[in-house]
């Protein structure tokens, strides 16, 4: 055999060697991925908005007569709608979110009972509107909010009277102050828009209005709502 021939053979036993250990060495060579996705950021939920919301309220009045004496309750139920307006406020990196919320509601608080007197007459009271100042407290992990709620309230009282009456009397009207707690969930649907699901439980005081002798109302009312908020 040649030196020529002996040259082509080592060349070719070499390059059938090569071949033969590519898998391997393209199996054991580091792969390139590109850069780690970057985690997934917290939603902010610090700002300030202004919204809308409706649905239905509960409500029973607590009427006392001591004359008499009576005492009775007055049960009532209305659809409810209104506007909110707040600020909330959300650490960097922290799922717990702090804000502070106003809100007024209109309402039709209607109904009536017997007043347990000698004349078998009614007492009837009708509440319009309410309000209340709250704080929120809520945890929120990414673009959906979970929270509760309290502070001071206020319903009005439009009319109360007795309906009617052997002795006709004039129909009294009162702002009652209170206390309002409560829970929901806000999901943010986009960074400015914001929808949400709300109940609150609140407790007016007793006041005393004087017809031909003193009668004192109270209030405590259930709510259920929908809301829809615009956050900047």
């Amino acid at each position: 055999m040649g030196d020529a021939m002996k040259r082509i053979l080592l060349a070719g036993t070499a390059l059938l060697a090569l071949t033969a250990a590519q898998p391997t060495l393209a199996a054991d060579a580091p792969v390139y991925k590109g850069p780690a996705p970057a985690a997934a950021a917290l939603f902010n939920w610090s700002g300030c908005y202004i919204g809308v919301n409706a649905g239905g309220v509960w409500g029973r009045s607590n009427i006392d007569i001591p004359a008499y004496p009576s005492n009775f309750n007055i049960d009532m139920s209305s659809i409810a709608a209104g506007g909110q307006i707040g600020c909330n406020w959300q650490a960097p990196g922290s799922a717990f979110v702090v804000g502070i919320e106003g809100d007024g509601s209109w309402m039709n608080l209607d109904g009536s009972a017997l007043s347990g007197g000698a004349l078998a007459e009614r007492y009837g009271t009708r509440w319009d509107w309410s309000a209340s100042i709250r704080g929120r407290l809520g945890w929120a992990p990414g673009p959906t909010l979970w929270y509760v709620t309290g502070g001071a309230a206020w319903a009005h009282l439009a009319n109360g009277n007795f309906i009617p009456g052997a002795v006709v009397t004039v129909a009294q009207s009162g702002t009652h102050a209170g206390w309002i707690v409560g829970a929901g969930v806000e999901h943010a649907v986009t960074p400015n828009w914001i929808l949400g699901l709300e109940y609150l439980y609140a407790a007016y005081e007793r006041r005393r209005y004087v017809y031909l002798g003193p009668v004192d109302v109270n209030l405590t009312t259930s709510t259920i709502r929908a809301r829809a908020s615009f956050k900047w």
